[in-house]
């Protein structure tokens, strides 16, 4: 029991500590390098910071046959009027063996369930259902219940992500630090086709968007090359420590899926 729980903050502290120029004096220094984004951040804050909503759920650490609880959260963004979240599928559901923590065939996973979201401008807690989750694309999506009129992203318009471009990543900060919209700057560092077409990029995870606040694309990490790199000595070649980009028109065409698709109510609200 003990051992699972210090195997998922293990894991964390080494995620965090792994994210290129996650200390404030590095994030400083690339904010100035980048120049002054003062105008995209007016844009990205007034017009698409109503979408990104705050995710609670309970998620289930399944290691040796034992079973613990606990809560835990992560950066949802609303994606139609009616109340579709799109939420990374790490989320949902990760096997802890496949990033090389836990012995294979132990066991070792965690899954999600009690979904609630907070909606803009609202202090209640809304419970919400699984809809679907796309582990290839490392996506899923909840739909909120009885919800309508919302706020959503609209890929109807889309920018596209290359090699060399700025993107800008929106999230939202917990309530201890006032729930307040942050951008956070990223580039678009390369491009391979190896295992398959993947953009790397240097940035947070999140819905990116370009300089105008269109959609570029999802970023998010590859928690099992991460693992992988951790294990290769102690030549500190860092070159694979990257996120991924999946492209904002790949993020449209399996959204509009999901919109078609009926809930998985499988999962009671938080606290049940």
């Amino acid at each position: 029991m003990n051992r699972s729980n210090a195997l998922v903050r293990v894991m964390l502290l080494m995620l965090l500590t792994t994210m290129g120029g996650a200390t404030p004096s590095a994030l400083a220094n690339q904010t100035l390098e980048r120049g002054d984004f003062t105008a995209t951040y007016r844009i990205l804050v007034e017009q698409r910071a109503k979408a990104v909503v705050p995710v609670r759920y309970v998620i289930t650490l399944t290691a040796g046959g034992q079973e613990q609880r606990n809560e835990d959260r992560t950066q949802g963004v609303l994606v139609s009027a009616d109340g579709l979240v799109l939420v990374p599928a790490r989320a949902i559901s990760l096997d802890l063996s496949a990033l090389g923590r836990a012995p294979p065939g132990a066991g070792a996973e965690a899954r999600s369930s009690g979904f609630r979201v907070r909606l803009p401008g609202s202090d209640e807690w809304r419970d919400a259902d699984l809809v679907t989750r796309d582990s290839e694309l490392g996506l899923a999506w909840l739909r909120v219940r009885e919800a309508s009129g919302l706020p959503f992203i609209d890929f109807n318009e889309v920018a596209e992500p290359v090699p060399g471009r700025r993107f800008y990543t929106l999230l939202r900060t917990s309530d201890e630090w006032g729930a307040v919209p942050v951008v956070r700057p990223g580039m678009v560092l390369g491009e391979t086709r190896v295992p398959r077409r993947t953009l790397l990029v240097d940035g947070m995870p999140g819905l990116a968007f370009d300089a105008a606040g269109l959609p570029m694309g999802f970023v998010d990490i590859d928690l099992a090359a991460m693992s992988r790199a951790q294990g290769r000595g102690l030549g500190l070649d860092l070159a694979d420590l990257v996120m991924h980009m999946l492209p904002a028109r790949r993020v449209a065409a399996a959204t509009r899926l999901a919109e078609t698709l009926p809930v998985t109510r499988l999962d009671a609200p938080a606290g049940e």
